[in-house]
């Protein structure tokens, strides 16, 4: 990556202590929110009712504790926190499963902070008005690859009008701006903002396997945009490094939530009189299951200092974060349902939204076939 899509604020002017505890304190305060209004009990309820989120939980994290600001920079109205405080957010919304455009929308808005200077604009919106986003990527026919972008963007300076339809576009149902990549009339590649009560804006959202996460269909009729990223840049590319970023952040927080409920449920399941945890095989699998959190941990952790710094290796570090914490998710749930019995079978059970999950997020942002292949080309292999 270049120096121009680097970090625009980087955190210098505090010690690396005092950042970990404003981390630690922006963390707990989530947590708190989170563990009384969005445990799996309530995921549950949510994910089948109409809207398919919680508004109110919405109102109080980005209204009370002003999440959507969270990393915005200063001079736009923002706290201007580091990259690491996005990510934490979206780690413990993933723990979660919490449904909704949150998790989207800090990941859009740390996109548009790596896109630089152009996207001021957006950025500033976004405080002023509260506004939560989507990234619209996907298209039919061609998934995620950026290089076979059909959708078409007409116009020049701040008025430009887009034309296509996009697919399985992560929380638009509660997003009041989509980032859409088009091509311009000379093919060049861009990032678009759309708002989606604009003439000529249809949102269908369809309920996919996973629940708890719905996907959209987009289509744009000739709709009123903003281009986001200066032209000649790579804000395409830029946007799907930080939705693979996210899908591997969450992952991961799923991947150890998901094992610590599955050892939690072992220490108090009992066969022949002894709690089935002190059962060889069953220890050597969580032990097994463990070094796998562990590294997917690493790897999520390795991914936020490459997006904190702007380092070169953002498209590979992304790519491969999301094929080790997506595969290690899917290992864990898989692993959960099993050693839960027949309990961990049924629709009731928590088990199955870990596992629905893990295979959406092994999914979106390219298969992992597609995105083996990205990371070994990326690695010159």
């Amino acid at each position: 990556m270049n120096e121009a899509n680097a970090d625009p604020r980087p955190v210098t002017e505090k010690s690396r202590p005092a950042v970990a505890e404003e981390l630690a304190q922006i963390r707990a305060s989530v947590a708190e929110v989170l563990d009384e209004r969005a445990d799996l009990r309530r995921t549950h309820e949510v994910m089948v009712g109409a809207q398919g989120h919680d508004p109110r939980l919405h109102e109080l994290l980005t209204a009370d504790l002003g999440l959507l600001g969270l990393v915005v920079p200063e001079h736009l109205g923002g706290l201007g926190v580091d990259v690491a405080a996005a990510a934490a957010v979206i780690e413990e919304l993933g723990a979660r499963l919490v449904p909704g455009a949150l998790a989207t929308s800090l990941t859009a808005i740390l996109a548009a902070r790596a896109v630089g200077a152009s996207a001021e604009p957006l950025l500033a919106r976004v405080v002023d008005e509260q506004l939560t986003l989507a990234i619209a990527l996907a298209e039919d026919g061609t998934g995620w690859d950026l290089e076979q972008t059909a959708t078409r963007a007409s116009g020049t300076g701040d008025e430009w009008a887009l034309t296509g339809t996009k697919t399985l576009v992560i929380g638009a149902e509660a997003a009041r701006v989509v980032l859409v990549t088009a091509r311009d009339g000379d093919g060049e590649p861009g990032v678009y903002a759309v708002d989606r009560a604009a003439d000529g804006v249809d949102v269908w959202t369809h309920m996919t396997l996973d629940q708890t996460r719905r996907l959209s269909t987009v289509h744009l009729r000739g709709a009123a945009a903003t281009r986001v990223d200066a032209p000649g840049g790579e804000g395409a590319r830029v946007l799907l490094d930080h939705v693979r970023a996210m899908l591997a952040l969450e992952s991961a927080a799923a991947a150890r939530a998901c094992l610590d409920r599955t050892v939690e449920y072992l220490k108090v399941r009992e066969q022949f009189g002894r709690a089935i945890g002190s059962f060889q095989a069953l220890k050597h699998r969580c032990a097994d299951l463990a070094v796998a959190v562990a590294g997917a941990r690493a790897t999520a952790d390795h991914l936020v200092t490459t997006l904190r710094t702007g380092a070169a290796t953002r498209s590979h570090d992304a790519a491969l974060a999301k094929l080790v914490c997506t595969d290690t998710l899917m290992s864990v749930a898989a692993e959960a349902i099993q050693m839960h019995g027949g309990i961990g079978f049924t629709f009731e059970h928590d088990a199955h939204l870990f596992f629905k999950r893990g295979k959406s997020a092994q999914l979106l942002a390219g298969s992992p076939a597609v995105v083996r292949a990205e990371v070994a080309a990326l690695a010159g292999l």
